[in-house]
């Protein structure tokens, strides 16, 4: 067995500008996702999320960790439950009464 793990580099210098292009790239994916899902994030949907029999529902929230990771997926959260987009089935918009 090989339990080689490899290397964690921390000698970037963590540049304000870095951090800035992150975030843009962050709200431009976050954008992307509501307009395809026709959804708001921060708001209560009820998501169906592949191989899971039952649909959770709650406010879904972006996961905001500086993962910074070229091409890495949109992580969200509903309540406890962390996933990746790609791994939703559906998704739908449950109204607010009122």
């Amino acid at each position: 067995m090989n339990f080689d793990q490899g290397e964690l580099d921390l000698s970037g210098n963590g540049s304000e500008q870095g951090h800035r292009k992150w975030q843009q790239e962050l709200d431009e994916k976050k954008r992307a996702f509501e307009i395809r899902h026709g959804v708001i994030l921060g708001r209560r949907v009820r998501v169906q999320l592949t191989g899971e029999l039952n649909p959770l529902e709650g406010m879904i929230h972006l996961i905001t960790k500086d993962t910074r990771q070229t091409g890495s997926k949109l992580r969200l959260q509903l309540g406890s439950r962390e996933f990746i987009s790609t791994d939703i089935e559906s998704i739908i918009r449950i109204d607010e009464p009122g």
